[in-house]
């Protein structure tokens, strides 16, 4: 599969949630009129697929069948796709939401299926491929080459660094349990902000 070589998005910028606004036309050059030509209608973005494109489950065994992980990894590779895909194309890639808890974004969809695996590797057999369509694989595909190579650890720590997560536990102690929902459009609005890419993702 041919792979867009320019899916890159900065780790190094300030993710203040006092200062994301100011962030967000200024890093890395990506202003608030400078790509996306559909930037104006976000709100109509989000509600295509409202009910997401596809299962949360068909979009974690996706990346099952790249090879064993945890389940915190799994969490953060299908939050980071549900996002990027908010970001990129516009719309709600998975039906389930991502709550803010303590060790980064959890959809628990997710989290009831895999409970089970604790912290060892999921290890679970898959009859065939999920059917997914070869733009939304094309997207899968980048986001494995960008955090596939992380731990469960590594992307906690960056989901912690960024402010969708932030956001949605504002308040809230380190350790205390929050079932807040990481709103969509800050979700979109956050990675949109970061990324460094080219106009083949233009709507």
């Amino acid at each position: 599969m041919r792979q867009v070589k320019n899916f890159k998005y900065s780790t190094n910028a300030s993710t203040s949630i006092d200062n994301f606004y100011t962030l967000s036309t200024a890093v890395n050059g990506f202003g608030s009129n400078s790509f996306f030509s559909s930037v104006q209608s976000s709100a109509k973005e989000v509600i295509q697929f409202e009910n997401g494109k596809y299962s949360i489950f068909s979009i974690a065994n996706w990346f099952l069948l790249k090879g064993e992980m945890t389940h915190k990894k799994l969490q953060k590779l299908c939050y980071y796709a549900q996002a990027w895909c908010y970001a990129l194309k516009g719309y709600r890639l998975v039906n389930s939401d991502f709550q803010a808890w303590v060790h980064g974004p959890v959809s628990p969809a997710l989290y009831d299926r895999f409970k089970c695996f604790r912290y060892n590797a999921i290890r679970i057999k898959l009859e065939h491929n999920p059917e997914i369509e070869p733009e939304d694989i094309e997207l899968l595909e980048n986001i494995w080459d960008t955090y596939g190579d992380k731990t469960g650890n590594a992307l906690e720590a960056l989901s912690h660094r960024e402010l969708p997560w932030m956001e949605a536990r504002r308040g809230y102690a380190t350790d205390e349990r929050c079932t807040v929902v990481i709103n969509p459009e800050t979700m979109r609005d956050y990675y949109r902000s970061i990324f460094i890419g080219g106009e083949q993702w233009q709507n």
